[in-house]
């Protein structure tokens, strides 16, 4: 089963909206922690969400969602990601 690239992208950027919400002192908490979530996505199929954040220099944190449904797609997960600066201002 091939991975629905749009709809995964779409669940990622969607957790990565949420995260947005949380702001700098929540992804400074996730550093060398990872939040997994499994979401039934709009095609019925089973989809790993996973977020990770990693220290990105100057204070930067750099916050990952890697997605997957689970098969060969596990060992190459549609990811996006964002960085939020320590005013809370996102690079573009």
């Amino acid at each position: 089963m091939v991975l629905n690239e749009e709809l995964a992208a779409g669940l990622a950027e969607a957790r990565l909206a949420e995260w947005q919400r949380v702001g700098y002192g929540g992804w400074r908490a996730m550093l060398d922690d990872k939040d997994v979530r499994d979401v039934l996505g709009a095609d019925g199929t089973q989809y790993r969400v996973v977020s990770y954040a990693l220290d990105d220099g100057d204070g930067r944190i750099r916050m990952a969602v890697a997605v997957d449904h689970g098969t060969w797609s596990a060992f190459v997960p549609l990811v996006r990601d964002e960085i939020m600066h320590p005013d809370g201002a996102l690079i573009e």
